[in-house]
Protein backbone atom coordinates (compact mmCIF):
# COMPACT_ATOMS: atom_id res chain seq x y z
CA UNK A 1 0.00 0.00 0.00
CA UNK A 2 1.09 3.53 -0.67
CA UNK A 3 1.97 5.39 2.51
CA UNK A 4 -0.14 8.44 3.20
CA UNK A 5 -1.02 10.63 6.14
CA UNK A 6 -3.41 8.72 8.39
CA UNK A 7 -6.24 9.92 10.59
CA UNK A 8 -6.21 8.93 14.22
CA UNK A 9 -8.39 9.74 17.17
CA UNK A 10 -6.66 11.00 20.30
CA UNK A 11 -7.85 11.24 23.88
CA UNK A 12 -5.99 13.60 26.15
CA UNK A 13 -5.97 13.19 29.92
CA UNK A 14 -7.38 16.67 30.38
CA UNK A 15 -10.14 16.17 27.79
CA UNK A 16 -11.81 12.81 27.30
CA UNK A 17 -13.44 13.97 24.07
CA UNK A 18 -12.16 13.08 20.61
CA UNK A 19 -9.93 15.18 18.41
CA UNK A 20 -7.95 14.49 15.29
CA UNK A 21 -4.20 14.15 15.57
CA UNK A 22 -1.65 14.29 12.78
CA UNK A 23 1.76 12.66 13.07
CA UNK A 24 4.30 13.27 10.28
CA UNK A 25 5.60 10.08 8.72
CA UNK A 26 9.05 11.69 8.65
CA UNK A 27 9.24 11.05 12.37
CA UNK A 28 8.74 7.29 12.01
CA UNK A 29 11.89 5.26 12.60
CA UNK A 30 13.53 3.87 9.45
CA UNK A 31 12.44 0.44 8.30
CA UNK A 32 14.65 -2.41 9.32
CA UNK A 33 16.00 -0.81 12.49
CA UNK A 34 15.91 -2.95 15.62
CA UNK A 35 14.84 -1.14 18.79
CA UNK A 36 17.03 -1.55 21.84
CA UNK A 37 15.71 -4.36 24.06
CA UNK A 38 16.06 -4.22 27.81
CA UNK A 39 14.11 -6.97 29.62
CA UNK A 40 12.67 -5.99 32.97
CA UNK A 41 10.14 -8.68 33.77
CA UNK A 42 9.98 -12.45 33.16
CA UNK A 43 6.97 -14.75 33.16
CA UNK A 44 6.56 -18.50 32.75
CA UNK A 45 3.88 -19.51 30.26
CA UNK A 46 3.31 -23.10 29.11
CA UNK A 47 6.89 -23.96 29.94
CA UNK A 48 8.28 -21.07 27.92
CA UNK A 49 10.11 -18.14 29.50
CA UNK A 50 8.35 -14.93 28.52
CA UNK A 51 10.56 -11.84 28.71
CA UNK A 52 8.71 -8.55 28.92
CA UNK A 53 9.52 -4.86 29.18
CA UNK A 54 7.51 -2.45 31.26
CA UNK A 55 4.26 -1.74 29.37
CA UNK A 56 3.77 2.00 28.83
CA UNK A 57 1.00 1.63 26.21
CA UNK A 58 -1.15 -1.17 24.86
CA UNK A 59 -2.88 -1.65 21.53
CA UNK A 60 -5.76 -3.96 20.69
CA UNK A 61 -6.93 -5.61 17.52
CA UNK A 62 -10.68 -5.17 16.92
CA UNK A 63 -12.55 -8.11 15.37
CA UNK A 64 -11.68 -11.40 17.01
CA UNK A 65 -10.11 -9.72 20.03
CA UNK A 66 -12.40 -7.00 21.41
CA UNK A 67 -15.43 -7.61 19.20
CA UNK A 68 -17.16 -10.72 17.85
CA UNK A 69 -20.04 -11.11 15.35
CA UNK A 70 -23.38 -11.46 17.13
CA UNK A 71 -24.69 -14.09 17.06
CA UNK A 72 -22.49 -15.29 14.17
CA UNK A 73 -21.59 -14.36 10.61
CA UNK A 74 -23.69 -17.26 9.31
CA UNK A 75 -26.83 -16.15 11.14
CA UNK A 76 -26.40 -12.53 10.06
CA UNK A 77 -25.89 -13.57 6.44
CA UNK A 78 -28.93 -15.85 6.63
CA UNK A 79 -31.23 -13.11 7.93
CA UNK A 80 -30.11 -10.50 5.41
CA UNK A 81 -30.28 -12.94 2.49
CA UNK A 82 -33.72 -14.16 3.56
CA UNK A 83 -34.95 -10.56 3.59
CA UNK A 84 -33.92 -10.45 -0.07
CA UNK A 85 -35.62 -13.74 -1.00
CA UNK A 86 -32.55 -15.99 -0.82
CA UNK A 87 -32.97 -18.75 1.76
CA UNK A 88 -29.81 -20.59 2.86
CA UNK A 89 -28.76 -22.53 5.95
CA UNK A 90 -26.89 -20.46 8.55
CA UNK A 91 -24.41 -23.24 9.38
CA UNK A 92 -23.55 -23.75 5.71
CA UNK A 93 -23.22 -19.99 5.30
CA UNK A 94 -20.84 -19.85 8.25
CA UNK A 95 -18.65 -22.57 6.76
CA UNK A 96 -18.76 -20.93 3.33
CA UNK A 97 -17.81 -17.57 4.81
CA UNK A 98 -14.87 -18.98 6.80
CA UNK A 99 -13.50 -20.72 3.71
CA UNK A 100 -13.92 -17.60 1.54
CA UNK A 101 -12.48 -15.32 4.21
CA UNK A 102 -9.30 -17.41 4.28
CA UNK A 103 -9.06 -17.58 0.49
CA UNK A 104 -9.87 -14.08 -0.74
CA UNK A 105 -7.07 -11.50 -0.79
CA UNK A 106 -7.30 -7.74 -1.13
CA UNK A 107 -6.50 -6.32 -4.56
CA UNK A 108 -3.36 -4.14 -4.29
CA UNK A 109 -4.03 -2.66 -7.73
CA UNK A 110 -6.93 -0.63 -6.27
CA UNK A 111 -5.19 2.50 -4.93
CA UNK A 112 -8.00 3.97 -2.82
CA UNK A 113 -8.16 2.13 0.53
CA UNK A 114 -11.90 2.59 1.09
CA UNK A 115 -12.73 1.31 -2.40
CA UNK A 116 -10.29 -1.58 -1.97
CA UNK A 117 -11.95 -2.58 1.33
CA UNK A 118 -15.45 -2.57 -0.15
CA UNK A 119 -14.29 -4.54 -3.20
CA UNK A 120 -12.62 -7.08 -0.93
CA UNK A 121 -15.74 -7.68 1.15
CA UNK A 122 -17.93 -7.84 -1.94
CA UNK A 123 -15.72 -10.66 -3.22
CA UNK A 124 -15.88 -12.44 0.15
CA UNK A 125 -19.68 -12.27 0.15
CA UNK A 126 -19.92 -13.39 -3.48
CA UNK A 127 -17.54 -16.32 -2.90
CA UNK A 128 -19.51 -17.35 0.19
CA UNK A 129 -22.80 -17.45 -1.71
CA UNK A 130 -21.29 -19.15 -4.76
CA UNK A 131 -20.09 -22.03 -2.59
CA UNK A 132 -23.76 -22.82 -1.95
CA UNK A 133 -25.76 -21.49 -4.91
CA UNK A 134 -25.66 -19.01 -7.78
CA UNK A 135 -25.54 -15.27 -7.18
CA UNK A 136 -28.99 -13.64 -7.05
CA UNK A 137 -29.91 -11.01 -9.60
CA UNK A 138 -30.15 -8.47 -6.79
CA UNK A 139 -26.64 -9.23 -5.47
CA UNK A 140 -25.61 -5.55 -5.40
CA UNK A 141 -28.58 -4.79 -3.14
CA UNK A 142 -27.82 -7.82 -0.97
CA UNK A 143 -24.19 -6.82 -0.54
CA UNK A 144 -25.08 -3.22 0.30
CA UNK A 145 -27.44 -4.49 3.00
CA UNK A 146 -24.77 -6.79 4.47
CA UNK A 147 -22.20 -4.00 4.38
CA UNK A 148 -24.47 -1.76 6.44
CA UNK A 149 -25.52 -4.58 8.78
CA UNK A 150 -21.95 -5.15 9.95
CA UNK A 151 -21.59 -1.43 10.66
CA UNK A 152 -24.14 -1.77 13.48
CA UNK A 153 -22.99 -2.23 17.04
CA UNK A 154 -25.94 -4.59 17.60
CA UNK A 155 -24.26 -7.07 15.27
CA UNK A 156 -21.15 -7.21 17.45
CA UNK A 157 -20.70 -8.37 21.04
CA UNK A 158 -17.94 -7.11 23.28
CA UNK A 159 -15.38 -9.49 24.69
CA UNK A 160 -16.01 -10.21 28.34
CA UNK A 161 -13.97 -7.97 30.60
CA UNK A 162 -13.39 -5.14 28.11
CA UNK A 163 -14.66 -2.37 30.38
CA UNK A 164 -12.94 -3.79 33.47
CA UNK A 165 -9.64 -3.90 31.62
CA UNK A 166 -10.07 -0.39 30.24
CA UNK A 167 -10.91 0.91 33.71
CA UNK A 168 -7.78 -0.75 35.06
CA UNK A 169 -5.61 0.83 32.36
CA UNK A 170 -7.21 4.24 32.95
CA UNK A 171 -6.52 3.92 36.68
CA UNK A 172 -2.85 3.31 35.88
CA UNK A 173 -2.73 6.16 33.37
CA UNK A 174 -1.71 3.66 30.66
CA UNK A 175 -2.81 4.80 27.19
CA UNK A 176 -4.53 2.18 25.07
CA UNK A 177 -5.31 2.31 21.35
CA UNK A 178 -7.09 0.38 18.65
CA UNK A 179 -4.85 -1.01 15.88
CA UNK A 180 -6.98 -2.74 13.28
CA UNK A 181 -7.13 -3.86 9.65
CA UNK A 182 -10.87 -3.19 9.73
CA UNK A 183 -12.36 -0.39 7.64
CA UNK A 184 -14.02 2.83 8.81
CA UNK A 185 -17.18 0.97 9.86
CA UNK A 186 -15.41 0.15 13.11
CA UNK A 187 -16.05 3.74 14.20
CA UNK A 188 -19.83 3.35 14.16
CA UNK A 189 -19.55 0.01 16.00
CA UNK A 190 -17.45 1.65 18.72
CA UNK A 191 -19.94 4.52 19.02
CA UNK A 192 -22.84 2.10 19.41
CA UNK A 193 -20.98 0.35 22.24
CA UNK A 194 -19.99 3.59 23.98
CA UNK A 195 -16.29 3.03 23.32
CA UNK A 196 -15.58 5.97 21.05
CA UNK A 197 -14.08 8.05 23.88
CA UNK A 198 -12.10 5.30 25.57
CA UNK A 199 -9.16 4.94 23.18
CA UNK A 200 -6.25 7.36 23.00
CA UNK A 201 -6.00 6.70 19.26
CA UNK A 202 -7.81 4.74 16.58
CA UNK A 203 -5.30 3.36 14.09
CA UNK A 204 -7.42 2.08 11.19
CA UNK A 205 -5.44 0.59 8.33
CA UNK A 206 -7.52 2.00 5.48
CA UNK A 207 -7.05 5.50 6.91
CA UNK A 208 -3.31 5.16 7.51
CA UNK A 209 -2.25 3.34 4.34
CA UNK A 210 -0.56 0.36 6.01
CA UNK A 211 -2.01 -2.96 7.12
CA UNK A 212 -0.82 -5.39 9.75
CA UNK A 213 1.60 -7.16 9.61
CA UNK A 214 3.32 -4.33 7.69
CA UNK A 215 5.70 -2.60 10.04
CA UNK A 216 4.50 0.77 8.79
CA UNK A 217 1.28 0.72 10.82
CA UNK A 218 3.16 -0.20 14.01
CA UNK A 219 5.81 2.47 13.42
CA UNK A 220 3.11 5.05 12.78
CA UNK A 221 1.35 4.13 16.03
CA UNK A 222 4.57 4.21 18.09
CA UNK A 223 5.46 7.61 16.65
CA UNK A 224 1.97 8.96 17.38
CA UNK A 225 2.20 7.73 20.97
CA UNK A 226 5.77 9.03 21.39
CA UNK A 227 6.63 5.79 23.20
CA UNK A 228 9.49 3.44 22.37
CA UNK A 229 8.32 0.31 20.52
CA UNK A 230 9.87 -1.96 23.14
CA UNK A 231 7.43 -0.54 25.73
CA UNK A 232 4.24 -1.06 23.70
CA UNK A 233 2.21 -4.25 23.95
CA UNK A 234 -0.08 -5.35 21.11
CA UNK A 235 -2.90 -7.86 21.69
CA UNK A 236 -4.58 -9.67 18.82
CA UNK A 237 -6.03 -12.98 17.68
CA UNK A 238 -4.17 -13.34 14.36
CA UNK A 239 -0.73 -14.87 14.83
CA UNK A 240 0.89 -13.52 11.65
CA UNK A 241 -0.76 -10.11 11.56
CA UNK A 242 -0.80 -9.35 15.27
CA UNK A 243 1.93 -11.34 17.01
CA UNK A 244 4.61 -11.52 14.32
CA UNK A 245 3.72 -8.06 12.98
CA UNK A 246 4.19 -6.49 16.41
CA UNK A 247 7.36 -8.40 17.16
CA UNK A 248 8.92 -7.45 13.83
CA UNK A 249 8.32 -3.81 14.73
CA UNK A 250 10.07 -4.26 18.08
CA UNK A 251 6.87 -4.38 20.12
CA UNK A 252 5.77 -6.88 22.74
CA UNK A 253 2.86 -9.11 21.68
CA UNK A 254 0.18 -11.22 23.32
CA UNK A 255 -1.83 -13.73 21.29
CA UNK A 256 -5.52 -13.74 22.19
CA UNK A 257 -7.02 -17.21 21.75
CA UNK A 258 -10.49 -18.20 22.92
CA UNK A 259 -10.69 -20.87 25.61
CA UNK A 260 -11.46 -23.59 23.04
CA UNK A 261 -8.40 -22.71 20.95
CA UNK A 262 -4.93 -24.10 21.55
CA UNK A 263 -2.17 -21.82 22.79
CA UNK A 264 0.58 -20.84 20.37
CA UNK A 265 3.76 -22.29 21.82
CA UNK A 266 6.09 -19.42 20.99
CA UNK A 267 3.60 -16.66 21.81
CA UNK A 268 2.40 -15.20 25.08
CA UNK A 269 -1.14 -16.56 24.79
CA UNK A 270 -4.12 -15.35 26.81
CA UNK A 271 -7.70 -16.64 26.65
CA UNK A 272 -9.18 -13.84 28.77
CA UNK A 273 -8.41 -10.13 28.56
CA UNK A 274 -8.08 -9.99 32.33
CA UNK A 275 -5.01 -12.21 32.14
CA UNK A 276 -3.08 -9.28 30.69
CA UNK A 277 -3.19 -7.54 34.08
CA UNK A 278 -1.43 -10.51 35.69
CA UNK A 279 0.90 -11.40 32.84
CA UNK A 280 2.50 -8.01 32.21
CA UNK A 281 3.98 -5.24 34.32
CA UNK A 282 2.35 -1.88 33.58
CA UNK A 283 4.01 1.48 34.08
Amino acid sequence: MAARQGRTTHKSKSNRGLRLAATPFDSVSPMGTTPEFTPTTCYENWGILIVSNLVEAISFDAAGTLLFPKPSVGVIYQKVLAAHELVLDCHQLEQAFQASFKKVKKDPSIPEPEIRERAYWKTVVAESILRLTSLPNNFETVFAALWQEFAKGSRWRLNEGVFDLFDFLDSRGTPFVLLTNWDARVRSVLIDHGLQDRFSYLFISCEIGFEKPDRGIFDFAASSLSIKPRNILHVGDHYNQDVLGARNAGWMAAHFACANESATEDANTVSRLGELCDRFEFA
